[in-house]
């Protein structure tokens, strides 16, 4: 009867020289004891000249030059040296085989001295890791691309589009007729409409690259959060609504958050609540968490209206690109379907969330979460003066402010929003002509335009603060429509004293002139309610109810 349990030295030879992968065995002394049909495969002239009795090293050379053959002597000695180095010191090692594969060969030392050596073939695995590569370059390519051309079109549209607001705003300072009056408040609305939409483009772009960054300041996140109350204060009013804003008492005074990208998700919040919601009424809640031991805080502000609610079957759709509930409520209500969509990237990079509890007819909770930690008061500071109309206006008249752009049009919009404010303002259109002028005037403030023809806005700086004239320390406030990440800080970094992106909205650039002119931060001191002395009124008595039962279930 046959022993099924146990194979002969030689079927195991024979087993062993059908491996799809490499397998050889060298003496202690470097003599070759078995290669399988794989590893001669591999490099047949290795191991047919081990058969003729060739030394190891020297057949490993003589596979090299056939391998290699313009290797020169040095290059040469370094690879055999290798191959005689993994052998001996028993390392694995990349090779090329004589059909063109790639293996890795590792090999172990038994206690006998024996040498065992097994070759993998890993082309497959290198082609796909090329392909990988190729593919990552591909996209990175590809991507550049695309933020190129967005800083370009970006560049291109907020040009004009700067004529459009700036013309617009200065309209509607004048004495106009009421339909007149309607047809500027159309035109301002749609633009800064337009403004808002190229804004949300260039923000997806840049966190899809994962370009958007969080800077985080010291803030009163109370002022900060109340102030939203009176930007929507006049199209609540015009709708017949009513806004309220509460804070939990738990909630510190200062924290360090990024103040610009909050307010960016509580105003689309609170935009979307105000344009579905056509009677009663929005709330906004902000609510603290526990501290934590390194302090930190969760900040919670719910958004809570009496608006048309979203059905399940569509609340899915919210948060994604270029998507709304439904194709009725886009035809109805119009909007780009970023703005949902971005906030809650924005949560998520900032340590939260944006998530929403809503139904049909009832009315809807936002819940934007996300994280800050604990800070000191700043240094107290003088709120700036506020003009008539309600704009920042310190004490800018008399002052003089010289425009240095070579478009026409933004050198005309400067003018028409400063001229108004007191201020004298002399123009130019080159980086030569403001050199000239600065030399012969008497300017407080230059807004210089970065992308001009011939001397352009950063050479002019240079030359501006390298005159050592009296005029070399004027503020200098970079003018320009570049508004991709990194611009501001790269001007600042070059010498400007501020920075301001077109389209030049007038508000914006008071306070930028404000800004520089003072060197104080305006802060504001608003009073709001706290949740028990709004909870009596009906409508925000009904969201506060429903945006605490919300709070208590998540």
């Amino acid at each position: 009867m046959t022993d099924t349990t146990s194979i002969t030295p030689a079927e195991a030879w024979r087993a062993l020289d059908q491996l799809q992968a490499g397998f050889v065995v060298f003496t202690p002394d470097g003599g070759l004891l078995f290669a399988n049909k794989m590893t001669r495969a591999h490099w047949p002239i290795l191991y047919s000249s081990m058969d003729d009795g060739t030394r190891l090293h020297d057949a490993v050379g003589q596979q090299i030059r056939h391998l290699f053959p313009r290797l020169n002597e040095a290059t040469f000695q370094v690879r055999q040296s290798l191959v005689m180095d993994a052998i001996q010191k028993c390392r694995d090692l990349d090779m090329v085989t004589a059909t063109g594969r790639h293996v890795v060969a590792s090999y172990s030392r038994l206690e006998n001295g024996f040498v065992i050596g097994v070759a993998h073939d890993v082309t497959d695995i290198v082609k796909r890791e090329v392909s990988l590569k190729d593919a990552r370059r591909a996209a990175l390519t590809a991507s550049e691309a695309k933020s190129e051309f967005l800083a370009t079109m970006s560049h291109e549209i907020r040009t004009p589009l700067n004529g459009i607001i700036g013309m617009s705003e200065a309209l509607q300072h004048r004495e106009l007729h009421h339909a007149d009056r309607e047809m500027v408040d159309t035109i301002v609305e749609s633009s800064h409409f337009l403004l808002v939409l190229l804004n949300d483009i260039l923000d997806l772009s840049r966190i899809e690259a994962g370009r958007l960054d969080i800077s985080p300041v010291v803030a009163n996140v109370r002022d900060r959060i109340s102030c939203i109350k009176r930007t929507f204060a006049p199209v609540v009013r015009k709708k017949g609504l009513t806004l309220e804003v509460a804070f939990d008492h738990k909630l510190p005074e200062f924290l360090s958050l990024d103040t610009k990208r909050v307010r960016q998700c509580i105003d689309n919040l609170v935009f979307n609540a105000v344009k579905f919601t056509s009677t009663g009424g929005v709330t906004i809640a902000v609510l603290a968490g526990d501290m934590s031991r390194d302090g930190r805080v969760g900040v919670t502000v719910h958004v809570c209206d009496t608006g048309i609610g979203v059905p399940d079957e569509q609340r899915a759709k919210l948060f994604q690109n270029f998507e709304q509930g439904s194709e009725t409520t886009s035809r109805k209500f119009g909007g780009s379907g970023l703005g949902l969509a971005i906030s809650r990237r924005l949560a998520r990079l900032m340590g939260g969330d944006i998530t929403c509890t809503s139904n049909p007819g009832e009315g809807s909770v936002f819940s934007f979460s996300f994280e800050a930690r604990l800070a000191e008061a700043p240094p107290e500071t003088s709120p700036a003066p506020k003009s008539s109309h309600g704009r920042i206006a310190p004490s800018l008249r008399g002052l003089r402010a010289l425009i240095v752009d070579d478009n026409e049009i933004n050198r005309r919009v400067a003018r028409a929003a400063l001229e108004p404010r007191g201020l004298t303002v002399i123009d130019g259109s080159s980086g030569e002509e403001a050199l000239a002028i600065l030399a012969n005037e008497t300017v407080d403030f230059v807004l210089l335009d970065v992308h001009m023809p011939g001397m352009d806005g950063p050479e002019t700086l240079k030359h501006i603060r390298e005159s050592h004239e009296s005029w070399s320390i004027v503020p200098v406030i970079a003018l320009t429509a570049d508004a991709m990440t990194g611009d501001r800080e790269r001007y600042l970094n070059m010498g400007m004293d501020d920075y301001l992106s077109k389209p030049i909205l007038e508000r914006e650039l008071l306070t930028v002139l404000s800004r520089v002119r003072s060197k104080l931060r305006t802060r504001s001191t608003l009073r709001v309610p706290t949740i028990g002395q709004i909870s009596q009124d009906t409508t925000v008595g009904v969201n506060l109810q429903k945006l605490f039962l919300v709070a208590s279930n998540t």
